[in-house]
């Protein structure tokens, strides 16, 4: 047998493997999606050791509440006033080894802190540089994650793959901050951030398993090449000029964002004014509003995927869902009644990344990916920012129910957006699917 027929048989016997591995775990079947699924999942359960092992120390150093949201704020900036600039050198560098390499950084980083503890040298200053510097090198891995699993699974397979991987953000909320507290009171914050440390770099081992395509050598030393101004400006007039329903997509991610994030932040305080509950029913809202999440990220997982209008129409669907479910839970009294309504809510919610993300992995061309989701990724940021402050504001003065009132409209105007890109937008793309399967060649 020749070596182009031999080729083409093993070929065709990984996609007949990647047609036997649809959906749900069976993705995990292929190899490359196994490990970037495990990497991610220990990486998500390291930040979760360090996020709270931060804070509990910034605490403990200052005994103020201002301080300590300091970190949330430095944890913020980078992906808002450095995303789209780094997004231009992730497109022109291998995602494994931007991933690898980001993993490694943040594992020294993390040793920092315990490190200058032990010789008496810790300060706050400090310890606000070393939270700058790791938040500055995370802002890279979302776009270079997005940008990785086309390269991995089939078109008809990203949104069922994007859920996965968006499950190990849950895993980590779960297990991370748990371990955390536990390591804290039994052997002390600077354990708990050695085994910080350890994550990322079992995490970087797991990456390092990756066969990853390689765009062709001449068009990644031309890439490289050019300014860095022009690349800049190529990705902007890609999602902004080019193919507008991308900036349609930032929008609607924009409306998601605005309300999203506030219902997260604000919920001990819809607890306390609007149901009149305590710390314990607070973690039954906690546990319900992640029950809802992990409820449809699994059932995505398991879905085969279909049309770029039904999956539109299944974001409208979650929206106007989760709409009216704060709408209701802004009126109610009832505990039982709440848990369902914070369920509902986290349910909808959950549907809309998987679902964009593996739009917008069909859309954007590969050499723009990492572009294409850190202008994304700002924007969503952004608008987080913004709804926590208004929805914050909004609460002080006028009252818990009118935030509650003011999210359901924020959520039915993400499922109004939602509907304009499926009546207006440029889809064909995606409805086509004629696009030649990513070849995946080992790195």
């Amino acid at each position: 047998m020749s070596s182009v027929a031999a080729a083409h048989t093993r070929a065709k016997r990984k996609d007949s493997r990647h047609d036997k591995a649809d959906t749900g775990w069976r993705l995990l079947t292929i190899r490359d999606l196994r490990w970037l699924w495990i990497g991610q999942a220990i990486s998500q359960i390291g930040e979760g050791l360090n996020k709270v092992a931060l804070l509990y120390l910034v605490y403990n150093l200052t005994n103020s509440t201002l301080m300590t949201t300091i970190i949330g704020v430095l944890q913020t900036l980078p992906p808002l006033l450095l995303g789209p600039i780094l997004g231009v050198y992730i497109d022109r560098f291998p995602k494994k080894w931007i991933m690898m390499g980001v993993d490694t950084v943040r594992a020294g980083l993390a040793l920092i802190i315990p490190l200058l503890y032990a010789a008496n040298a810790l300060t706050l200053p400090r310890v606000y540089v070393v939270v700058f510097l790791m938040a500055v090198v995370a802002t890279v891995f979302g776009p270079a994650l997005s940008s990785t699993v086309p390269l991995i699974v089939d078109r008809t397979q990203l949104t069922a793959a994007n859920a996965l991987v968006a499950s190990t953000a849950m895993i980590g909320m779960l297990v991370g901050p748990a371990v955390s507290g536990l390591g804290i009171a039994t052997v002390g914050m600077q354990v708990v951030l050695y085994a910080s440390s350890a994550t990322f770099v079992l995490s970087v081992l797991s990456l390092s398993q990756l066969h990853l395509k390689q765009p062709g050598s001449q068009q990644a030393a031309n890439q490289k090449s050019r300014s860095f101004v022009k690349d800049l400006q190529e990705g902007l007039r890609f999602v902004f000029v080019t193919r507008k329903t991308i900036a349609g997509f930032v929008l609607t991610a924009l409306c998601y964002s605005l309300a999203s994030s506030a219902f997260v932040f604000l919920l001990p305080v819809f607890a306390e004014k609007v149901l009149h509950v305590g710390a314990m029913m607070l973690g039954w809202l906690w546990s319900a509003y992640g029950a809802g999440l992990v409820a449809v990220s699994i059932a995505l997982a398991f879905t085969q995927q279909v049309s770029a209008s039904r999956r539109l129409l299944l974001i409208v669907a979650a929206m106007v869902t989760g709409g009216v479910a704060s709408f209701v839970l802004a009126g109610t009294t009832q505990p039982f009644l709440a848990l369902v309504l914070v369920a509902v809510i986290g349910a909808g919610l959950a549907a809309f990344t998987p679902i964009v993300w593996g739009m917008l992995q069909e859309m954007a061309p590969e050499n723009l990916r990492g572009r294409i989701f850190s202008i994304f990724n700002t924007g969503a940021m952004s608008a987080s920012m913004i709804g926590m402050v208004a929805f914050g504001w909004t609460t002080d003065r006028l009252g818990a129910p009118t935030s509650l009132f003011g999210m359901a409209t924020v959520f039915w105007l993400t499922a109004a957006a939602s509907l304009s890109l499926w009546k207006f937008g440029d889809l064909s793309r995606l409805k086509s699917g004629s696009d030649q399967k990513d070849n995946r060649a080992a790195s």
